[in-house]
């Protein structure tokens, strides 16, 4: 019996490690997952299941991200990254993981390889939310 209970507060224990909503779990139940812009604004678009199992049509304006000298940054307001970035791109793995991916111009006028991983993403209901 004592052994159940320290393995109860080994699991226990692990899940209060782990930061909250760290990870993006909208990718076992969206496809079609990627960027594009919805007029100035920079958006993440997908085509989520609603609970009923119904494909709906989404996108998640990116909020806050910066282009610091051709490095993303994430920050406050709205994405500005955009405006100087190119060949933008929004990549997944078969995990928990999604990456802002984007070649950006230096203060210098070169342009480098840049990414910043984009956290707390989830579908509601067919929605993509930020959490």
């Amino acid at each position: 019996m004592t052994n159940r209970y320290l393995l109860s507060a080994c699991l226990l224990a692990g899940l209060a490690a782990t930061p909250a909503l760290a990870d993006n779990s909208y990718q076992n139940t969206c496809s079609e997952i990627h960027f594009a812009y919805s007029g100035n604004n920079a958006t993440l678009q997908a085509v989520c299941l609603q609970a009923n199992g119904t494909p709906h049509a989404t996108s998640l304006t990116l909020q806050g991200i910066s282009n610091q000298n051709g490095k993303l940054v994430q920050g406050t307001g709205p994405a500005t990254f955009q405006q100087s970035c190119g060949n933008i791109q929004i990549l997944t793995d078969n995990g928990p993981n999604t990456t802002l991916s984007a070649i950006c111009r230096t203060t210098s006028g070169n342009s480098i390889a840049t990414a910043l991983p984009l956290n707390n993403i989830a579908n509601n209901n067919g929605n993509l939310v930020q959490q």
